[in-house]
């Protein structure tokens, strides 16, 4: 999961992405300056507010570019 995140942040025009955890959760990753991650460990997620989201590497699920369809 961590060279899929790193592809996602290098690309020569970031495009937001979506983090669904195993528990079905999916946090939105609006711009390079919105997430921080090591190899290992934690991905944080910062949100518009100021909060951030600390996502457990070990229960990323997937990493998407859409909005789920109903």
């Amino acid at each position: 999961m961590y060279e899929e995140l790193r592809k996602l942040l290098e690309g020569i025009a970031f495009i937001p992405f979506f983090i669904e955890m195993s528990s079905g959760r999916r946090v939105l990753v609006r711009s390079r300056d919105h997430i921080i991650f090591q190899q290992k460990g934690y991905v944080i997620v910062q949100e518009d507010n100021g909060l951030f989201d600390a996502l457990p590497m070990l229960h990323i699920a997937c990493l998407s570019r859409t909005e789920p369809t109903p």
